[in-house]
């Protein structure tokens, strides 16, 4: 069967309802999904404790619950709902405050399919979502950007490299029209991951990464044990757009001080050097498929240097 896992780490989330709501309800076929939740919970309505109980006892939800004041960052959560993996055939890593084009499941096993059989031996679709925008007050979404134009898409666009190692790519900066073609791209977004069931065990979670340099340090990692990067033909999902305070609440860095944020951001930081250089990362260290150096020749990432060998994704696709 097409079962496709679901991973999402929540962190004081008030969209994670919605977002489990929406992406079954958008589903073509919603037997076939199986959730695992990290919920990150407070004392509030809404993100309390007990906030999506009602759904694990209707739907196929495994959830793992941890006080916010224990929690440990975006990847730690990341690793926590990967335990719940039971071989499922296809996975999906996505954000808690998401919303799905309908039959979006369809749409990406068709992509992912396609690929493969095109010669793709590891297809991995990844790109940064669009925005959407909600109105909490009158519980009602808005302005889904480019829903009338679903083929324009985030193509990897690859700025800076920085001394700490991790690039600058930011989203919604390079958007073209792709004529509905999957485009292979050397990086992939954290909020958005879907490929075949097993990258869960291949490529699992660092815990001990943090939100900086997470895209990168998995993009190396998916790249060296032989995944390739495709962008989805369309969109398939968009991404809520926060702003000002609301923005900060989920923010684990905000919520435990810049002294806790900038030492976790310190040791990801190490890490991603060893991931580079050498060192022993166990199994969240490189594969063996594909070198280092070959991910540095086909992303235009020079770590050595520090600068960037700017490539046309866009071009190399077509």
């Amino acid at each position: 069967m097409n079962k496709i896992f679901i991973a999402i780490g929540s962190h004081l989330d008030l969209e994670l309802r919605n977002t489990i709501l929406n992406c079954i309800n958008r589903a073509k076929y919603p037997e076939n999904l199986v959730f695992s939740i990290c919920l990150q919970y407070d004392e509030k309505p809404g993100t309390n404790a007990n906030c999506i109980d009602d759904l694990v006892q209707q739907y196929d939800i495994h959830i793992d619950k941890y006080h916010y004041s224990v929690g440990e960052g975006g990847c730690w959560a990341r690793q926590i709902t990967q335990q719940a993996y039971k071989g499922e055939k296809y996975s999906f890593q996505v954000d808690s405050h998401m919303r799905f084009i309908q039959d979006w499941d369809e749409i990406l096993i068709n992509d992912y399919e396609d690929l493969k059989s095109k010669g793709v031996a590891k297809p991995l679709l990844s790109y940064c979502s669009p925005p959407y925008f909600r109105d909490d007050e009158r519980e009602i979404d808005l302005n889904f950007k480019y829903d009338n134009e679903l083929d324009k898409m985030d193509v990897v666009k690859i700025r800076r490299i920085v001394n700490e190692l991790w690039v600058e790519y930011g989203g919604y900066e390079h958007e073209v029209n792709t004529g509905f073609k999957n485009i292979k791209v050397p990086l992939l977004y954290g909020g958005f991951v879907f490929t075949e069931g097993n990258w869960v065990v291949e490529v699992e979670q660092d815990p001990e990464h943090y939100y900086t340099g997470e895209e990168l340090a998995l993009s190396i990692r998916s790249f060296t044990k032989g995944y390739d990067i495709y962008t989805p033909k369309q969109i398939t999902t968009w991404h809520r757009n926060f702003s000002g305070h609301i923005a900060q609440c989920f923010k684990h860095w905000n919520i435990h001080g810049n002294e806790v944020g900038s030492r976790k951001h310190q040791h990801a930081v190490a890490r991603l050097r060893m991931l580079v250089f050498g060192g022993d990362l166990g199994k969240y260290g490189n594969g063996d498929v594909r070198t280092i150096e070959e991910f540095m020749e086909y992303s235009g990432i020079d770590f050595v240097n520090l600068k960037i060998n700017e490539r046309d994704f866009l071009a190399l696709s077509n």
